[in-house]
């Protein structure tokens, strides 16, 4: 193998390892590192990189010694690719990871290292950003606090929509704070513009001023840049267009295919809401809409759509390092949550979030009557899992996987539809989306020796139907064909989930929600593709 072929193989098992790693498995890309030879590889800036991200992510699993000793590795893998490759990002990575180790003093010598080498101009083609917040960063570790908050409004302004950047920065300055024992109030201040999930009653009055100003004002002071919600006439078009007045994204999210919805959840309430619906969809950043044509906004389906929009505004504000609140809109007279409503509103009570609820005047003339809906007693919403053992060998399967598979299904907490054997995977489902994420995290944890052990997961409206044959319960619909054409991208020892699957854990209570990462894109039988992300212990 000539030295050009050796670099491509490579930079190719690198790709492979991140890949894996980005994707939660994190066993089976240490497995990949060392298949590739590269735990002897001590002179080469990438791979030392990737070691050095490999025991980051050991560290983040870990607590105690344990944690602070995969910091202390990690920091030295940094280190000797930031000497080799003469760049400043391995360097500064070090510097901050020495610190979360407990060696402050070598954090202090790596970060003058840094300065050093920013201020000779050599050896870095970072983004002008980066390169101000890296020096920001090296002055943070430095204690030179006020030097630091300067240096990083000077990045700030250097790219000042970067939002995921600045993010990025400061979630690594919160955790050199939180080292140091600082306050780290002054932080708040640089977070990009936080996110808004709204809902509300339909009920309401076309105009209302008073709504209008106290929509303007929260809006201004809560720095809001983001906002998700459904478009039904009433509270949700009033948050909407005050969002857009604005110049704020908009992300829709609607419980029925757009033109349905706008006939049974609009335009019945009036022309003049009609009008406003359509100017708003066409200027959103986004819409989403569940189901399939012709399906009506079903109370389930506006329970999925509302668990999408405010776990959407949860994760948002998470990536950027920023809060998410709600704008609750209800008629004066409504004493109670009640409804769809109600459930949003106490939902997202639950989740610890901060909330406005706001009181505005009731329409005066009376909707069309709202068109009878199928009477569908069958449909449910369900979290499903799909644990793929296609790369098993069929007679260990049979003897011995299956049978360790059953003794976790055993434990709590208990499924909604039973597991299900196919010829290579076994089906369950949940009605909680906690409860299918945290079955789906034991049985990667307990058959972690399985070659090619593959798990993906699904939130969705389907349809509760019983087997003829065996008198068991299962599940029907075209979203429960989703799982299995995740397993075919997911990575070995992965647990790859939907994005409403994740949106719908992170609308769940903060004590309960568990870590997920983007990790790309499945085409979709639509035009808008399916986005995935891994779920990590």
């Amino acid at each position: 193998m000539t030295a050009i072929e050796s670099l491509v193989e490579m930079n190719s098992a690198l790709l492979s390892i991140i890949a894996h790693a980005r994707s939660g498995a994190l066993d089976h890309a240490w497995r990949l590192f060392r298949q590739a030879g590269l735990d002897n590889v001590d002179d080469d800036p990438a791979v030392l990189s990737v070691r050095g991200r490999l025991l980051k992510d050991n560290a983040r699993a870990a607590s105690g010694a344990e944690r602070q000793r995969y910091w202390r590795e990690a920091a030295e893998a940094y280190r000797r690719a930031g000497e080799i490759g003469g760049t400043t990002y391995p360097l500064i990575n070090a510097a901050t990871l020495s610190l979360l180790a407990g060696k402050r003093e070598q954090s202090q010598t790596l970060a003058r290292k840094v300065l050093e080498r920013l201020a000779s101009g050599k050896g870095d083609e970072d983004t002008p950003y980066y390169l101000v917040a890296t020096k920001a960063e090296a002055l943070l570790l430095l204690g030179q606090i006020d030097k630091a908050k300067t240096t990083l409004a000077e990045a700030i302004a250097k790219a000042p929509r970067a939002y995921e950047d600045h993010a990025s920065t400061l979630k690594q300055f919160t955790l050199i704070v939180d080292a140091q024992r600082q306050s780290k109030a002054w932080l708040d201040p640089h977070r990009p513009p936080r996110c808004l999930h709204f809902a509300g009653h339909m009920t309401l009055a076309a105009k209302d001023d008073t709504i209008g100003v106290r929509l303007r004002t929260i809006l201004k002071e809560e720095r809001i840049g983001f906002g998700y919600g459904a478009l039904a006439a009433g509270a949700d078009i009033l948050v909407a267009e005050a969002l857009l007045a604005a110049k704020t994204e908009l992300h829709l999210v609607l419980p029925a295919p757009k033109v349905r919805f706008r006939e049974v959840s609009v335009a019945r309430f009036g022309s003049d809401w009609a009008a406003r619906f359509d100017r708003i969809v066409e200027a959103a950043d986004s819409v989403r809409a569940i189901g399939k044509k012709g399906d009506q906004p079903t109370p389930l389906a506006i329970r999925l759509a509302a668990e999408i929009a405010m776990g959407r505004a949860v994760m948002q504000a998470d990536m950027l390092a920023t809060e998410a609140v709600q704008v609750l809109i209800l008629a004066p007279d409504a004493t109670t949550k009640s409804g769809s409503s109600g459930w949003i509103g106490s939902a997202w009570e639950k989740s610890g979030h901060r909330q406005y609820v706001l009181a505005a005047k009731r329409a005066t003339a009376k909707a069309k009557e709202k068109p009878a809906p199928a009477d569908d007693k069958s449909a449910c919403l369900m979290a499903m899992l799909r644990i793929d053992l296609a790369g098993a060998d069929p007679d260990t399967v049979t003897t011995e996987l299956l049978p360790r598979l059953a003794r976790v299904l055993t434990h709590e907490p208990k499924p909604a539809v039973a597991p299900r054997w196919t010829d290579e995977a076994v089906s369950i489902a949940f009605e909680s989306p906690i409860a299918a994420a945290q079955t789906a995290l034991r049985l990667a944890k307990t058959l972690s020796d399985v070659p090619g052990l593959r798990i993906a997961g699904h939130y969705a409206v389907v349809h509760r139907a019983e087997d003829r044959f065996g008198g068991t319960a299962f599940l029907s619909g075209s979203e429960t064909l989703r799982p299995k054409q995740m397993t075919a991208s997911t990575p070995t020892g992965a647990i790859h989930l939907t994005e409403d699957f994740v949106a719908a854990l992170h609308a769940a209570t903060a004590r309960d929600r568990l870590r997920t990462e983007y990790v790309g894109e499945l085409p979709g039988d639509t035009a808008e593709p399916i986005k995935l992300f891994s779920l990590k212990a």
